[in-house]
């Protein structure tokens, strides 16, 4: 198992998972300048992404050098260009290549589920015994919630992509993860690239 040595804070605590944290991590960052209480958990598969996060050196913040699914193993991670936000676990359709993005390489990197990290947490201390996930995957965002396993229940408010059905091969189709996410959230908007689910009164 990935070893994650993750120091969580021993006073009370807003904790914020940021699943595909990206180049310069600017949601987590927006989550540690807003709550002075929050604890940040950034999760990101792009090996030079994580290079430039880590030399930041942000407070209250850990990362997770690895991508979400529902599986744990080691698969090849499409590096893209230009825009290293187009990297994914998914080959790329002719919807992205006719725009300019090519795999620039490929590099293995290890994938982990969100029950196995959240499994960690000292739930005692996080506020309302609740967690606030965005997740960014380029694809991967029906494994990402069916990672979640018994903490599904926990998740306050979520942001997620909605558009990557048809620009990667074998990607998430949004309606799957509504369906995943019926039972515990509620959709309050979807804008076309991202959708904002709440959590249901009952859990």
């Amino acid at each position: 198992m990935l070893p994650l040595n993750i120091n969580f804070p021993t006073t009370p605590f807003r904790l914020f998972i940021d699943v595909g944290t990206d180049v310069d991590a600017p949601v987590s960052q927006e989550q540690i300048k807003t709550y002075h209480n929050a604890f940040v958990i950034g999760i990101e598969p792009n090996p030079m992404s994580c290079e430039k996060v880590r030399g930041m050196e942000l407070d209250r913040f850990h990362l997770v050098e690895a991508g979400i699914s529902d599986t744990e193993e080691i698969l090849d991670f499409n590096v893209m260009g230009p825009w290293s936000v187009t990297s994914s676990f998914l080959e790329p359709t002719d919807v992205l290549k006719d725009k300019g993005h090519s795999v620039i390489k490929k590099v293995r990197v290890p994938t982990i589920r969100l029950d196995t990290i959240l499994d960690e947490v000292p739930w005692d201390l996080v506020l309302g015994g609740v967690f606030y996930l965005k997740s960014d995957t380029q694809g991967f965002e029906d494994k990402v919630i069916k990672s979640l396993g018994i903490h599904i229940g926990r998740v306050q408010k979520l942001q997620i992509e909605s558009y990557t059905a048809g620009s990667y091969e074998n990607a998430s189709n949004h309606e799957e993860v509504v369906k995943l996410l019926e039972p515990y959230m509620v959709q309050t908007k979807n804008d076309g690239w991202n959708a904002w689910f709440t959590k249901k009164k009952k859990f």
